[in-house]
């Protein structure tokens, strides 16, 4: 059973509406419920738009206590390359800090569609895992994907949180 959670800023700023997206989450988990989130795009101007919604997963997950964070995207996970332009590029199946390097190989915005590509996730990577999360990135056109990872097999990219 799946739940979508819209948000603004303004819902993770203010004390009362924080708490009470924090019960729900809690409630939904209690529940046995997936929850979605996704940024309220409807609703949200810019002085209380979160940005994108690699960022929000991470607000999300960080102020939960989450053990896990899973970003869909229209691409596998983190490779050592571009996969559309370089045919070698490899997929880097485990990152164990955000480096530099780790860092470089962002590039720029992914589909056209896209608010920030890869640089948003390995920024939501870096939030989690300072906390101490884990974070993968998967390709959201494969669903089914979503029983591997929690069944522990190794798919996309997955960043380790500290311990």
């Amino acid at each position: 059973m799946v739940a979508q959670i819209l948000l603004t800023g303004d819902d993770l700023k203010d004390d009362n509406r924080r708490r009470n997206f924090e019960n729900t989450m809690s409630r939904l988990l209690e529940l046995g419920t997936l929850p979605i989130i996704n940024e309220n795009d409807t609703i949200a101007t810019e002085e209380i738009a979160v940005g994108d919604n690699d960022r929000l997963g991470a607000i999300v997950a960080c102020a939960i206590g989450a053990d896990l964070l899973i970003l869909l995207s229209d691409i596998n996970g983190l490779y050592t390359a571009d996969p559309h332009t370089d045919p070698s590029a490899q997929l880097i199946s485990r990152v164990e800090a955000i480096t530099p390097e780790i860092e470089a190989l962002a590039g720029g915005k992914g589909s056209g569609l896209a608010v920030g590509g890869m640089g948003t996730k390995l920024k939501a990577a870096k939030m989690t895992g300072d906390r101490g999360i884990d974070m993968i990135i998967a390709n959201g056109q494969q669903p089914e994907l979503l029983y591997d990872i929690m069944d522990g097999k190794d798919v996309g990219t997955r960043f380790i949180g500290k311990r």
